[in-house]
């Protein structure tokens, strides 16, 4: 986080230096070969600059990346195992971010999750941090699109408290459509083989018609 507000101070510090050159060199005398020698100098600095701000913004800004990420916004009736759920998800910071509240109802004990989703454009990959009510942990994942990006698989680990071992796990949020997408979830048994731990089927909520006198 440090180095990441001095480079952003070092070139607002830049930007400003290259304005305020040029309105003063706008005020001055023809230079000396001298000047001229410091100018090419500042020049120089200046296009360092400028190509520092747009290396900066190139990964600071929103990519088409995002933009399948917003397929997944808005408000969810979810389906999980034998139980009902809802799901909430939202823009955050400037669209770079979608936030979810997950409510997965009662699986013999509440079930409730926080996630955040985003798309890293230096580390070109899709990213994931999930939190819930059923562990301490936080759980990181990375991903990529596929079939065209209709599918986004993810894989990552967390703590397994049976064996006392990290696990893998792998993760695919298949998108059938704009008003629906089914998450599944990957783990290995204890001898290898993968089975799915979990299937939740994401269907677009509609929004409730307002009642005669509201």
């Amino acid at each position: 986080m440090r180095w990441r507000l001095l480079l952003c101070a070092v070139v607002l510090v830049g930007v400003t230096a290259l304005v305020t050159s040029e309105v003063v060199s706008q005020d001055k005398a023809a230079p000396s070969e001298g000047e001229k020698a410091d100018q090419a100098d500042q020049a120089e600095g200046a296009t360092d600059t400028e190509s520092l701000v747009e290396t900066w913004v190139r990964y600071a800004m929103p990519t088409e990346h995002h933009r399948l990420l917003g397929k997944l916004v808005g408000n969810w009736d979810l389906a999980v195992v034998e139980s009902e759920g809802t799901c909430r998800r939202k823009w955050v910071l400037g669209r770079r971010f979608v936030l979810e509240e997950f409510d997965g109802g009662n699986l013999g004990l509440p079930f409730q999750g926080l996630a955040i989703y985003g798309y890293d454009a230096f580390g070109d990959k899709y990213t994931s941090v999930w939190v819930d009510t059923t562990s301490t942990a936080v759980t990181t994942s990375f991903g990529t699109c596929r079939d065209e990006c209709k599918l986004i698989a993810f894989t990552g680990h967390h703590g397994d408290p049976w064996s006392g071992t990290m696990r893998n796990s792998r993760g695919v949020t298949r998108l059938e459509s704009d008003d629906a997408h089914v998450l599944e979830l990957y783990e290995p048994d204890s001898g290898g083989r993968e089975f799915k731990v979990l299937e939740i089927v994401y269907t677009r909520a509609v929004a409730a018609s307002p009642q005669p006198g509201e």
